[in-house]
């Protein structure tokens, strides 16, 4: 009988010279798990704040194209798109007095506030119109960024003010500074902690 064939006794030559088996122990696993979870601890502020960054900035782009909206239609049909007599309209919203026939008049929606049907602001509509963000609800209401509706006060009265006036809170410009006649001023609501930001012109 030859020692030197193969016999089905003999172990295969990987089971006689055992060797250490490339891949990862139960540790390193965990480490390399637990160094993934802290760099995503460190990099959520950053991404936070850049969402943060990327709110504001679409809101002062909202707040731009719906003052001029605003001062699109004066200049169209000589008044504002709502008008009354005893003080200065605020559309914020509070007690019925939401946005959406300011808004469906300047989208040329609404013949009885733009009889010419001129669109002058085209909002996207919001993705959820149930939960609206960043655009025009299912309610008709235009939304800002953190889900609340925009705030538009218009010197209905025509003298030059508007009052009260968000800017002399916050020492921004104040349209009885600018002696102009087409003033508007439009913010949005923001988060608790931080202060509102108006536009006028």
């Amino acid at each position: 009988m030859d020692m030197r064939g193969n016999s089905k006794s003999d172990p295969p030559q990987a089971d006689r010279n055992p060797k250490r088996q490339s891949g990862l122990t139960l540790i390193e696993l965990l480490v390399v798990i637990t160094i993934i979870a802290i760099l995503m601890a460190l990099l959520f502020p950053a991404f936070k704040g850049v969402q943060d960054q990327a709110k504001q900035t679409q809101a002062k782009n909202d707040l731009t194209q719906i003052v001029t909206a605003v001062n699109a239609y004066y200049t169209e049909y000589g008044k504002y798109p709502l008008t009354y007599d005893a003080a200065d309209i605020t559309v914020d919203g509070l007690n019925g007095n939401t946005n959406d026939k300011l808004f469906n008049g300047l989208r040329g929606q609404d013949a009885t506030v733009n009889p010419k049907n001129i669109v002058f602001i085209s909002p996207p509509a919001a993705k959820d119109l149930a939960n609206p963000r960043s655009g025009i609800g299912g309610n008709g209401q235009y939304y800002d960024p953190w889900g609340k509706p925009y705030i538009i006060r218009m010197d209905t009265t025509y003298d030059n003010v508007v009052a009260p006036n968000p800017y002399l809170l916050h020492a921004g410009i104040s349209c009885e500074r600018e002696r102009r006649g087409d003033c508007v001023v439009v913010w949005e609501r923001q988060p608790i902690g931080q202060r509102p930001r108006p536009r006028a012109r």
